[in-house]
């Protein structure tokens, strides 16, 4: 849609024509934050804990935010009702601003965006494969635009017939660069790494969906807690909860497994009604 709308410093422009200068900090060094979260239907779902986490990112990276919650909340309204999509993604970004030596935080610029977004069912229906990687984000608990590693590491999970990657450090697993994972064990417990990880939105509501019917635990899992867990899914905005298939060599049970369609169906109706 080349007629979309977008929003900078509380004003609607054309999405085509919304611009930063190019001493912006985002530019200059990749120092910005951000958040996302869909709508479906025009509803926006669970973007009370984005705007929580948006919040906290800016105060972790310095950046100062000159609207409120409420006002910022009007804006995407006003979005929503320009570009009129009514299953979407809305992206929220926080720059560092126009520094005058490419290195000091100036005053930030806020930018919201809205673009189609469509539900992959196909990959909820039959999983994903992933390959484990090597590395740890910094300031794992802050989401900011650094999707570096994410990026650069696509031509390998594609040469290994992958996916994604899975983050690893030493034997224990993180996440993935946009989702975080689950395990479910054989003695049907539903475990999910609770350290050096974004703590995502979809996770949270998973946790507490989860824990009213089965034993769940946040806490370190290891590289052969995950080979040799029963079912293996990740969970994210875009993705809700995806089952995966194999990490690695290790491939797990028909996808999705029964705790994992479960849990699929009860976060379903949740968002989708």
């Amino acid at each position: 849609m080349s007629d979309l709308k977008a929003i900078i410093n509380g004003s609607i422009v054309n999405k085509a024509d919304a611009v930063l200068h190019i001493n912006d900090l985002s530019i200059e060094r990749a120092y910005a934050v951000f958040d996302y979260f869909k709508t479906v239907n025009r509803v926006p779902i669970f973007w009370d804990d984005n705007l929580d986490r948006f919040f906290y990112s800016a105060q972790s990276m310095r950046l100062q935010i000159d609207y409120s919650r409420e006002q910022i909340k009007d804006l995407i309204l006003q979005l929503m009702n320009e570009n009129n999509i009514a299953d979407s993604g809305i992206k929220l970004l926080l720059t560092g601003g126009y520094s005058q030596d490419g290195y000091s935080i100036a005053k930030s610029n806020l930018i919201i965006t809205q673009q189609i977004q469509k539900r992959n069912e196909a990959a909820e229906k039959n999983g994903l494969r992933l390959v484990t990687y090597e590395h740890q984000r910094q300031l794992p608990a802050v989401k900011t635009i650094d999707y570096l590693m994410g990026i650069l590491t696509q031509p390998y999970a594609k040469e290994k017939n992958a996916d994604d990657v899975l983050f690893k450090q030493n034997s224990f697993i993180t996440e993935s660069p946009r989702s975080n994972i689950f395990i479910v064990t054989k003695d049907e417990t539903i475990i999910t790494p609770e350290k050096n990880i974004l703590y995502g939105i979809t996770r949270k509501h998973v946790l507490k969906i989860a824990a009213e019917q089965f034993k769940t635990l946040t806490q370190d899992v290891t590289i052969d807690d995950l080979y040799n867990a029963k079912e293996v899914f990740i969970t994210s905005t875009s993705k809700n909860i995806t089952p995966i298939s194999s990490v690695d060599e290790i491939s797990f049970c028909s996808v999705p497994g029964n705790i994992t369609k479960q849990l699929q169906l009860q976060l379903n109706k949740i968002i989708y009604g």
